[in-house]
Parts: C-alpha cells; sequence; structure tokens
C-alpha cells in the first residue's frame, strides 16, 4: 500500500466513479482527509471539488504531483 495518501494532500480520480448522486469524472481533484484499513484493504476519504465526499479505494486516486498539503 502507498504511504503517501496522508491527509490533507491533493489527489485526482484515476477513472470516472459513478456513486448515488452521479459520477465524478476522470481527473477530478480533491483532498484527502483520511485513511483507514478494513479487511486488508485501504479506503480512503476525498473531499472533492466538485462537492463530493466519497469513500475509495486507492487503486481510484492517485497524489497531484508537486502536490502541497492543504490544511482546513
Amino acid at each position: 500500500m502507498d504511504p503517501s495518501f496522508v491527509p490533507g494532500l491533493r489527489c485526482r480520480a484515476t477513472r470516472a466513479i459513478t456513486h448515488r448522486r452521479g459520477i465524478v469524472n476522470r481527473a477530478a481533484e480533491g483532498t484527502v482527509r483520511s485513511t483507514r484499513e478494513n479487511i486488508g484493504r485501504r479506503l480512503i476519504t476525498v473531499d472533492f471539488d466538485c462537492g463530493e465526499k466519497l469513500v475509495l479505494f486507492e487503486h481510484e486516486i492517485e497524489i497531484v504531483e508537486g502536490a502541497r498539503e492543504v490544511h482546513p
């Protein structure tokens, strides 16, 4: 697992993500809010700039290169 998913870092979706309220487009950017493990998988909570807050698997997002931590 990638240890770089720390809260406050900027990230982007690696694919279009369908959720119950619609779709977050591929390459949509957001901020990592928290990470946790569940049954051997890492789950990452992301606040997307479009207003959605989603819990995703680590393969669904990537850290934005040159990103700095955003402090709430």
